[in-house]
This record gives C-alpha cells, structure tokens and sequence, in this order.
C-alpha cells in the first residue's frame, strides 16, 4: 500500500470522527495530529531508504510523563497492562510512557485503520484516568513553565 493509499484511508477515519482532516496534517506527508475523546493522537506513515516500497503506519498517543516518585511500581503496571491490550502496546520514549500501534501498511483496510486509531485512543484515555489516580502524588506539581501537565485535554 502507497502513501497516497494509506493516507486516504486516515482521511476516511478523520471524517468518520467528525474531525476535518486538513485541521489534523501534520508539516510532512502522512503525518496528521488531533484529539480523540481527550487524548492527543499522532499518526505517522513512513517508509526507509533501503526499502522505499514498504510503507509503515505507526498510531500512537502520549499517556503519562514519567514520574519522579513511583516510577519502577509503574512501570510493573505498565508491562502488566500490555499483556492486555489487543493490537498495541504501551512503550517508554525518553520521559514519556505512550500507547502505540505499529504495522506495515500492506494489508491494512479501512475497518482495521479504525479499529487501530479507536484502540490506542481508548486505551490512552482509560489508563491515563486509572494509573493518573492510583499514582496520584508522583508527579511534581506544574508549573506555568512546565510540560507536567500532561498530553490530555482539559
């Protein structure tokens, strides 16, 4: 499946979720940003130089910033939450745990591509409420210059 394949199928699920899909590209092709229920999603379809022919299409959403305190008890829920999820997985990039979805594109169809933004939409929104509250207290308070915030909406 092509860029231009793929990338027809994400503006087909955009419109499916009443969102206008030229609000939500990113600055490079095959990039798109928006919000599902109260999570900030990223969708990125890319291929490598030494296989240009094989696409890749990666959703994700950031879940929880690691924290301060807490952070190895945290990390035992995490990977004890992933033997959970279907067709994701929750994954640790520098100072932020993230749910995620990866695949190559070949294959895909428009029902999977929803099944796929809808999963790792519910599964941020989910477990950001429950582990936000069960570790309440391990984050430092934010400040008006910080990022503590976190990837949700308000």
């Amino acid at each position: 499946m092509t860029l231009e394949q793929t990338n027809e199928l994400i503006h087909k699920s955009l419109v499916g979720l009443k969102l206008n899909p030229e609000e939500c590209k990113g600055q490079n092709p095959g990039q798109w940003t928006f919000i599902l229920k109260d999570s900030t999603m990223w969708i990125d379809v890319f291929n490598f130089p030494v296989a240009p022919e094989r696409w890749y299409i990666q959703v994700m959403s950031p879940l929880l910033m690691v924290p301060p305190r807490n952070a190895d008890a945290l990390m035992v829920d995490l990977l004890e939450i992933n033997a959970k999820l279907y067709s994701s997985a929750i994954c640790k990039k520098d100072k932020w745990f993230y749910v995620i979805s990866l695949r190559e594109t070949e294959g895909m169809d428009q029902k999977e591509l929803d099944a796929l933004i809808d999963r790792v939409g519910i599964y941020s929104s989910d477990y950001y409420g429950k582990l936000s509250f069960k570790y309440e207290g391990s984050w430092d308070k934010p400040t008006q210059s910080s990022d503590q915030g976190g990837p949700k909406t308000s």
